[in-house]
């Protein structure tokens, strides 16, 4: 392995890291007004003029900017190939990522007349656990198990989160309450799948 390969792969646990910190972070700081688990979502925190724009925003495209060099070396190490659709279609979602930090809530007041803010993060939400059945599933074939069994039950846990949050959405009063929750956790377990995926490639590598 290469000094290049090792760093790729370090990639893989700093930007994880760096999108979850920062918006663990933000929500810590975050005024009230500004944020709430109940009433907020997590983009709020990016909007202009909060205290948490430069946190918010920054660490996310941060992190997808430093998850890149990982997807790339990890599609060079791609087996077969439904393994390469699923990896591309994770290396969207990152870029993803990198759209709702700088396509911000509102960022049409700044600059462009459409609104990207949405497409940014229905790509992130909405492609991540496709992504992670698809690498499963070719994990499988390669009889990897148990990264298998990571990346299905990381997807499912998104899952989870969003089929819960609508099954509460259909009879609350306020029906975007607690929209954060299922965000974070899908926020959180596409970060741990990276991290699993991560320490596979670098064990796979002989770096451990």
């Amino acid at each position: 392995m290469t000094d290049r390969d090792r760093l790729a792969i370090r990639c893989g646990y700093v930007a994880p890291a760096l999108a979850v910190g920062a918006i663990v972070l933000a929500s810590l700081v975050a005024s009230p007004e500004t944020f709430t688990w109940r009433e907020r979502a997590l983009s709020d925190m990016g909007r202009a003029g909060t205290r948490t724009f430069v946190l918010f925003n920054g660490g996310l495209v941060l992190a997808g900017l430093a998850g890149l060099p990982f997807v790339r070396y990890w599609l060079t190490r791609g087996r077969n190939r439904l393994e390469r659709v699923g990896i591309a279609m994770s290396g969207l979602a990152v870029v993803g990522m990198v759209g709702v930090g700088v396509f911000f809530i509102e960022h049409t007041v700044y600059y462009l007349e459409r609104d990207l803010h949405g497409v940014a993060a229905l790509t992130v939400f909405g492609v991540a656990p496709i992504a992670q059945l698809i690498v499963g599933s070719a994990q499988v074939l390669e009889r990897d198990r148990w990264p298998a069994l990571a990346s299905f039950w990381l997807a499912v846990a998104q899952l989870i989160g969003w089929l819960w949050w609508f099954g509460y959405r259909a009879g609350a009063d306020d029906p975007w309450a607690w929209f954060a929750v299922p965000e974070l956790i899908a926020a959180v377990s596409f970060a741990a799948w990276i991290w699993v995926l991560a320490w596979t490639l670098e064990r796979r590598a002989g770096y451990r």
